[in-house]
């Protein structure tokens, strides 16, 4: 008899060949069932919507490298993280909890936000699970798994190799990187964009979110300009509450992912790509003030979450001379890499 995906998820990381320190840290599955019971279905929901989606994914993708069959589940651990790996004849994606509070509490401070609700041009409500809070949730998470997702499929991860399992995902800062390794970075950011609008403006999650948000009598046209700037504040948010990166032209290209205001860059490069692919109409919507209106919001709503610091240093560097080279060097890597699928 096979042993189900969720008892050899649990055994990886019980394993021996990890550290014991990483055995402390990285504590196994998550059991739901000891979380609040309305927090535990919604996260039991949406594992299965994921689960359900990786066993339907389209084979015989050109960019895609082969790869075993895919599990997602939720990480005991107190550091917030997402994990890529295989073990058993699996690809698996693992969430850490630490992360899914983050996300959370992210979205809470969103969804309490004026600034927010009048340019997603909804309306506040009090409830405790409220609907810019659950489509915002369900948008960075979506983000998350689907850029773990990009690491498997356009071969990023290793069939093994411990050492590299439990690098640090989220935060990205350390000082052990390289352009090449920033370019998969910027690649997973990229294609998880794509999967992300593909998702929430064409796929399921559209009618979904058209519901919580209750714009059904609303035009599809406006529809779709809100379930954009949903992303643009979703995934902007994921990135602007983790402290910015101090750079300069030498530490920028040790750096295991790019800084998150190039981040975000890269996000909105692939985004309007969707766009001119699929809703043409949205790129003239989504003009530099719009944008530059909800990233605005999504500080004043977000502030202190990520140490009260803005992007302001990362972006002087980054339209510098210094960062446009830094630019270029990048794109030429991520090309590189692209040409090599």
């Amino acid at each position: 008899m096979s042993i189900p995906p969720e008892v050899l998820f649990h055994r990886f990381f019980q394993s021996e060949e990890h550290s014991l320190l990483d055995r402390q840290n990285y504590k196994g599955k998550q059991d739901l069932d000891v979380l609040e019971p309305t927090f535990r279905s919604l996260l039991a929901g949406i594992q299965e919507s994921f689960n359900e989606a990786l066993r339907e994914e389209k084979k015989n993708v050109a960019e895609h490298v082969g790869h075993p069959p895919f599990h997602f589940d939720y990480v005991d651990s107190d550091i917030s993280n997402a994990l890529a790996f295989r073990y058993e004849d699996y690809s698996f994606i693992g969430v850490t909890m630490a992360l899914i509070h983050i996300l959370w509490d992210t979205c809470v401070q969103l969804s309490r936000s004026e600034a927010v609700a009048m340019l997603l041009g909804v309306t506040l409500t009090p409830e405790k699970y409220d609907p810019v809070h659950v489509v915002l949730f369900q948008t960075q998470l979506k983000f998350v798994v689907s850029h773990e997702y990009t690491h498997h499929v356009h071969g990023h991860v290793f069939p093994r190799g411990a050492d590299s399992i439990f690098s640090n995902e989220i935060l990205g800062d350390g000082e052990s990187g390289s352009m090449k390794r920033q370019a998969l970075e910027a690649d997973a950011d990229g294609y998880a964009a794509y999967h992300v609008l593909a998702h929430l403006i064409e796929g399921e999650g559209r009618s979904h979110a058209v519901s919580l948000l209750k714009l059904e009598a609303e035009p599809s046209s406006f529809q779709d300009e809100v379930l954009f700037a949903c992303f643009v504040v979703g995934i902007g948010a994921f990135l602007f509450v983790r402290p910015p990166t101090a750079l300069d032209n030498a530490s920028v290209y040790a750096l295991t992912h790019p800084p998150q205001a190039a981040r975000m860059d890269y996000v909105m490069r692939h985004a309007i790509a969707w766009c001119r692919q699929n809703r043409p109409g949205l790129i003239a919507r989504m003009t530099p003030d719009r944008f530059q209106m909800l990233m605005n919001a999504v500080a004043e709503a977000t502030w202190g979450m990520n140490g009260g610091r803005d992007w302001a240093a990362q972006t002087a560097f980054l339209r510098s001379q210094a960062g446009s080279e830094y630019f270029k060097r990048l794109d030429e890597s991520l090309k590189a890499h692209v040409r090599s699928l």
